[in-house]
């Protein structure tokens, strides 16, 4: 480092009233500059006049100033007046709805009151997440609010780093946080050190509360895993401000269990001391799998000091705290839940999995389980011939997470309304699956056309729900199936809004989609009339059209009765119909096209999308295959569930799909190569997929064959999740807004294992995403990790593990935990953490806040920093500099002389001005008589005159280059010669008037020589 750059670190910047020098270390060399100039001007200036020699030095000093400045980088300073107070208001759920709006009024009135012309307001909002409500600005009315997200959290971290973030650059900032000071997540404190770093002063407004009776059920703590008829230990732990009285119930799935078999309630009564308090209960598990248990308290009343029953309080003010839950998974020999409606489809495979001992629990779609937690008590799950609309996208969504993040098994069979034919395209499961359920762009197959005839949706939010259910309908169709989409417009007029074309990839689709105003239509005609030439022109084979209406419209029953001539079928959904009318006409409409008809109430909009998905799988009937039975091709029969199979029976239909790129493995090929049979590994989960279906409707030959119950038997213990030879013992802590996991392993003999690979373990969690888990050995057996568990929810972990046993044996299997947290830790504060905040304002220079805005003053200048605005103007200087520094040349080389320079301007403007006008007056009088002599003169002649027209220019030219003479003459003799000069009494004679004269004599005798001449001749 230099010593100027040493000299920069040190001084820093320099400030001269309205100039700052961003490196004023270069104003150093200024003074030693200005000396070394005035030692050097000495001698090389000596020749000089003393005005001269002044002006040359003065010049000189002047460009080292403006050069030396330049190198110092000046800035011309600008100091703001104005003050930006941004308020911070904690809007989570633990801030009671009156004091957020007595929040709100302060900050309103205060800003009314007490600001000053120029000063500016912003407004942000925290809660689990902080949101920009407005930024800075003059221009506001006050404190305003739109979207606060969710709010059973706090991270007043976050809030105060964003109002750093949008602090105003030309104005002093202020922030004022409104707040009970409990926080969930982030640090105040770190984010408050940043303020403090910039001069950011935080004045605190504390909410002030305190509960003084109070019961906080803390947790509700359960074993992660138990063996089969063990009794589960379950402990509840309680806080409890103030002694109460309550009613402690505990519930297995909602069902109540009776723990007081002498009492006619299911709960039991007990007595709280003040402070903490544990219970502990015993039950039975009533099924293997999860066993999912809730603890809640009922306060019945407050207890005084000697215990007696106070009438002042029950002993509670915040209910959502008086519930905890845990998950507990009751070891089993594994079970595979099987969902099918129709007994017949089932009837051959289920008949074969039971004689392979595999444990079935069947049941319908719609007692499918409904949470992860749920599905965890199967190791693989079983859909037979089932469409997507028998589940819930939740329901997709949790079979999803089931396999990718807790490593339960699926295996699909097919049937008419499985797979593609199903509608499950384009659902949460479809990228589950080891086969694409679109048919390859290659595969030459008919087409689906669907129309989608839209008219005014008039119930609560009917745009929204209008826009989803076409969306839902497209969706559901193939890339290469057609739609369109017909509307009635706001401004009249009907018109295709999507032209009926190939779905593709539904960009085309949600373009026109978010564009439908759903105007009202008075009579169905011209959207049928549209509909119908659409459709019989396209080249598809099943064509349907779907009518969303509140059914007023009127119709005509012959253009209805050409749908139904030509094959096409309507379906209708009657929104909020107005009448019985309204429902007739839709009903007719369905029935003459032998469609369907559905009335959806205000209560039910929720099944608007499931109805239009069912209703686009109309035109998926072209996706079966079906035609003289064939044998499929077998192929990777190295593949474990292909174990010992080289060949199968012939199949004579099956749903028509796409190979998966990736790991998928292919066991079955169709016609034309498609994939029957599929298999892959998802996650942490396995999937099976067989498009044929497992009864005689395509596979007659495949219930006599004696390979039937080998195929299925393989490819459903595939799937399964893993059994394992260790014995796992998991426990969880929590901390905060994380759980530890806690494991310890065993092998069969009960020794200790160690080493154990947990790579292939997740956690599902409640908002449906899913996160690896890691796990790292803490001890002999132990092993320990920690996750995220800030949500309210159930959080489902899946152990996968990998090892050997103290013989070398390599072990492998799989545990589940759960862990539950059943409210947000907002509500477990009871009283507000002044501490926290007075140490907020204490550190960032701020204030603790009265409540009185006009006293409070919350535009006060006072302790802010205030932002200075910088305006660079060294290239100036510089350039100045170097104008000066030739100027500075001028007077060496040239040696001006200021007072000549004066005399002489003046002199050649005034005389030079005189001699120029008599010049000019002479030469226009000369021309005049000129131009009057040639005007009757020969050829010759105003030849003659011609040559003297130049004479005269070249005797202007003459006197012209003489003044010029004249000023250099002036310029370049010193004063003391010019005062010995003296003037000439016959300088008149040199002027341009005698040149002039002169010249006109000249001419005078060319002239009379050239006459002569002439007359001679």
């Amino acid at each position: 480092m230099t010593w100027l750059e040493h000299a920069h670190a040190h001084l820093g910047a320099l400030v001269l009233g309205p100039v700052q020098f961003d490196r004023p270390a270069w104003l150093w060399l200024l003074p030693a500059l200005v000396l070394l100039t005035w030692l050097i001007g000495r001698k090389s200036l000596s020749g000089l006049g003393k005005p001269t020699k002044w002006t040359a030095l003065a010049v000189r000093v002047l460009v080292l100033a403006l050069v030396v400045g330049a190198l110092a980088r000046p800035h011309r300073r600008e100091v703001s007046e104005n003050v930006a107070t941004i308020f911070v208001l904690d809007e989570s759920r633990s801030i009671p709805s009156a004091e957020k709006r007595a929040m709100e009024r302060y900050a309103n009135e205060a800003w009314t009151e007490t600001r000053k012309p120029g000063d500016q307001l912003g407004t942000l909002t925290v809660a689990e997440q902080a949101y920009v409500q407005s930024l800075p600005s003059a221009l506001q009315g006050g404190v305003v609010k739109q979207y606060i997200g969710a709010t059973e959290g706090t991270n007043l971290g976050e809030g105060v780093r964003l109002g750093v973030a949008t602090a105003s650059p030309e104005a002093g900032t202020r922030l004022v946080l409104m707040t009970d000071g409990n926080e969930t997540a982030g640090s105040l404190l770190r984010a408050a050190e940043s303020a403090r770093a910039l001069g950011i002063p935080i004045d605190v407004l504390m909410v002030q509360y305190e509960y003084a009776q109070e019961v906080i059920v803390d947790d509700l703590i359960v074993p992660p895993t138990v063996r089969a008829g063990e009794t589960i230990q379950l402990r509840v732990e309680l806080t409890s401000i103030g002694a109460a009285e309550g009613r402690l119930v505990i519930t297995e799935r909602g069902t109540p269990i009776d723990l007081d078999p002498s009492s006619p309630e299911t709960g039991r009564l007990v007595t709280l001391k003040d402070g903490k308090n544990v219970l502990s209960l015993s039950v039975q598990p009533v099924r293997p799998g999860p066993q999912e248990f809730d603890a809640f308290f009922e306060p019945v009343a407050a207890l005084g000091p000697n215990g007696e029953r106070l009438v002042s309080g029950i002993g509670d003010s915040i209910p959502e705290n008086n519930q905890a839950g845990g998950v507990t998974f009751v070891s089993s020999e594994g079970w595979v839940l099987l969902v099918s409606e129709n007994p017949s489809d089932r009837a051959p495979l289920q008949r074969a999995l039971e004689e392979s001992d595999i444990r079935l629990n069947i049941v319908p779609a719609a007692s499918f389980p409904s949470t992860v937690t749920e599905l965890n008590a199967y190791d693989a799950v079983i859909l037979v011939n089932q469409p997507a609309h028998n589940f819930s996208e939740t329901e997709q969504e949790n079979l999803r997470q089931y396999i990718h993040d807790t490593g339960g098994g699926l295996v699909m069979v097919g049937g008419p309304v499985s797979f593609g034919a199903g509608g499950w395209i384009g659902s949460p499961l479809a990228d589950a699956l080891p086969i694409r359920l679109d048919p390859p762009q290659k595969r030459q197959m008919p087409r689906g056309a669907l129309a989608l005839i839209i008219h005014s949706v008039e119930i609560p939010q009917g745009v929204y729900h209008g826009k989803q259910v076409a969306r839902a309908a497209i969706k559901n169709l193939s890339s290469r199936d057609l739609a369109g989409i017909i509307e009635y417009g706001m401004m009249g007029g009907t018109d295709w809004v999507l032209p009926l074309q190939p779905v593709g990839d539904m960009s085309v689709a949600n373009q026109a989609i978010n564009g439908l105003t759903f105007g009202d239509m008075q009579t169905f005609d011209p959207s049928l009339r549209l509909a119908l030439q659409g459709l019989r022109a396209a080249n598809a084979g099943q064509k349907h059209a779907i009518i969303i209406s509140d059914g007023d419209p009127s119709f005509s029953r012959n253009l209805v009765q050409q749908f139904a001539a030509s094959g096409i079928t309507i379906s209708t959904v009657g929104v909020n119909p107005h009448s019985q009318g309204d429902l007739a006409t839709l009903r007719t409409i369905a029935n003459l096209t032998k469609g369907n008809y559905y009335e959806v109430k205000n209560n039910a909009l929720a099944t608007l999308p499931d109805i239009f998905v069912k209703e686009a799988q109309t035109i998926r009937r072209s996706l079966i295959w079906e035609g003289e039975p064939f044998q499929p091709a077998v192929i990777n029969v190295a593949a474990e569930p292909m174990r010992g199979i080289t060949a199968v029976p012939p199949v004579s239909g099956y749903v028509v799909a796409a190979d998966r790129e990736g790991l998928s493995l292919v066991t079955l090929r169709g016609k034309e190569n498609d994939p029957i049979g599929a298999m892959w590994q998802h996650g942490l989960g396995k999937v099976v997929t067989y498009t044929s279906d497992a009864t005689t409707r395509w596979n007659a030959g495949w219930v006599g064959w004696q390979g039937y119950k080998q195929f299925w038997e393989q490819h459903v213990r595939w799937a399964m999740r893993p059994g394992g030879d260790a014995q796992i013992r998991v426990t969880t802590e929590n901390r905060g807004d994380q759980t530890y996991l806690i494991v310890e392993a065993f092998d069969s003999e009960g020794e200790l294992l160690n080493f154990l690979n947990f790579s292939g373990s997740r956690v599902a969690r409640p908002d449906g995403s899913g996160e690896d888990v890691r796990l790292e050995q803490t001890g002999p057996g132990r092993f320990e990790g920690a996750i995220e568990t800030g949500d309210p929810g159930s959080y489902v972990v899946n152990l996968g593990y990998r090892g050997t046993d103290t013989r070398g044996n390599t072990i492998e299997g799989s545990t589940q935990a759960a862990v539950t947290r059943s409210y947000a830790d907002e509500f477990r504060a009871l009283e507000s953490n002044r501490a926290l905040l007075q140490q907020v304002a204490d550190m960032t220079g701020g204030r603790m806040l009265t409540r009185d805005p006009l006293a409070d003053d919350l535009w006060s200048r006072a302790g802010l920093t205030m932002p200075v605005g910088l305006t660079p103007f060294w290239i100036a200087a510089a350039i100045a500099g170097i104008g000066l520094f030739l100027v500075d040349v001028g007077v060496r080389r040239v040696r001006i002389n200021p007072a000549a320079i004066a005399a002489g301007v003046r002199g050649a403007f005034g005389q030079s001005g005189r001699r120029s006008g008599e010049s000019m007056g002479s030469l226009k009088e000369a021309r005049s008589r000129a131009q009057q002599r040639m005007s009757g003169q020969s050829e010759d002649q105003k030849k003659a005159a011609k040559r003297d027209a130049e004479s005269r220019r070249a005797v202007k030219f003459e006197a012209s280059e003489q003044e010029l003479t004249s000023s250099a003459d002036i310029l370049n003799v010193e004063p003391e010669q010019r005062a010995k000069k003296k003037p000439d009494a016959d300088d008149g004679a040199t002027d341009s008037l005698s040149a002039l004269k002169r010249a006109k004599r000249r001419a005078q005798n060319e002239r009379d020589q050239d006459d002569h001449t002439r007359g001679g001749q």
